[in-house]
């Protein structure tokens, strides 16, 4: 009886493991179905290139400088007794911008008149006599001679009592002024530093390898500054530049050369010392058909979507035009359907599925 229940206990044992057999049996089957066709397919964005316009630039940082500088310093030294100008100022040439105390030029001007006027005294008295023959031409050179020594020592005094009043010498902007009544005035410390704003520059430090584009296409180049504004609050400043000189040198240390650019009109945006943005602009195309530059894969390659198989085309562009932003499909293929999105993951071939329908549904309704 033992061996009957011990028979009959395998059994059901075995029976239990047929049973789980075929469970994980049908489980694993069920996991390992393929799923459907049409989610195995990837989905792609399609683009037609567009008609534009495309220019191709080279963008190099620099500061905006005055084209003149100009340090206003004192022709003589002395105390500043007047001192009324301030930063920003426009004076226009001739303007006092200091006064240097004048009393020890006024005293040295007035002892100089004083000997000038005896000097004339006596060379005209003897230039009488000399007349009549009663004084030697060795008398009369030599009081006139005085009197001449006399005459220019009075205007050198004359002269430096005018220069205690410092004057602008050309129209422009008080950039710096940093000096003040009681400060000592000299020759080696400017009272003020003016420029004229009209005239503003952007020296621009110019890779070596750009030389020839600026050489032998300098005709062809435009130039336009941005200063960039604070976001939010302004636009960037805008200008056209006219381009002044082009070094003809390269320096051996930074392998640069260097290009002045003379901004055509910096009104009210621009200042020395400001930074912006040189935009040399050397090719313009338009009337292109064109795409964004992320439409093509990093090798160069591209996907065209063909509309009767629903499939993608490799194609490969050699020499393409481009700018930061868009590159020029040619014209060969300007009608085609381009992958704009999804082209990483796509081959020669394959059948994919377009995310954004409505624009072939557009296109064969117009059709």
């Amino acid at each position: 009886m033992r061996k009957a229940m011990n028979k009959k206990a395998k059994l059901i044992i075995f029976l239990f493991v047929i049973v789980c057999f075929v469970f994980l049996t049908v489980l694993v089957t069920k996991k390992a179905k393929p799923v459907e066709t049409s989610s195995q397919i990837p989905p792609v964005k399609i683009q037609k290139p567009e008609a534009g316009e495309l220019s191709q630039s080279l963008v190099i940082s620099g500061y905006v400088e005055a084209k003149v500088t100009i340090p206003v310093v004192p022709f003589v030294q002395g105390t500043i007794t007047s001192y009324n100008i301030k930063e920003g100022d426009f004076v226009k040439k001739d303007t006092i911008l200091a006064t240097i105390d004048d009393a020890p030029f006024k005293q040295t001007m007035l002892q100089a008149q004083a000997a000038y006027w005896a000097t004339q005294s006596t060379f005209e008295r003897i230039e009488v006599l000399y007349k009549s023959g009663a004084a030697t031409q060795q008398n009369y050179d030599s009081a006139k001679a005085q009197r001449d020594a006399s005459k220019a020592q009075y205007d050198l005094a004359k002269l430096q009592m005018d220069y205690t009043k410092v004057r602008a010498p050309v129209d422009g902007t008080i950039l710096i002024a940093d000096q003040a009544v009681g400060s000592i005035g000299t020759q080696t410390v400017p009272v003020a530093v003016l420029a004229d704003l009209n005239e503003q520059v952007v020296r621009l430090k110019v890779p070596e390898k750009y030389f020839d584009l600026f050489q032998l296409d300098l005709k062809k180049l435009k130039v336009s500054i941005v200063r960039p504004a604070e976001q939010g609050m302004y636009e960037d400043a805008v200008t056209t530049a006219t381009i002044l000189s082009v070094a003809p040198y390269i320096s051996p240390q930074s392998k640069n050369f260097v290009v002045v650019c003379k901004l055509d009109d910096p009104a009210d945006r621009f200042r020395p010392g400001m930074f912006v943005k040189v935009c040399v602009q050397y090719a313009y195309y338009e009337n292109v058909f064109l795409l964004p530059v992320t439409a093509r894969k990093l090798d160069g390659s591209c996907y065209i979507f063909e509309e009767n198989s629903k499939t993608v085309k490799f194609i490969l562009l050699d020499s393409v035009i481009n700018d930061d932003k868009n590159f020029i499909v040619p014209e060969e293929y300007s009608d085609c359907w381009f992958v704009v999105d999804g082209q990483n993951v796509v081959f020669d071939g394959q059948q994919v599925q377009v995310l954004d329908n409505e624009l072939l549904t557009k296109e064969e309704e117009v059709r």
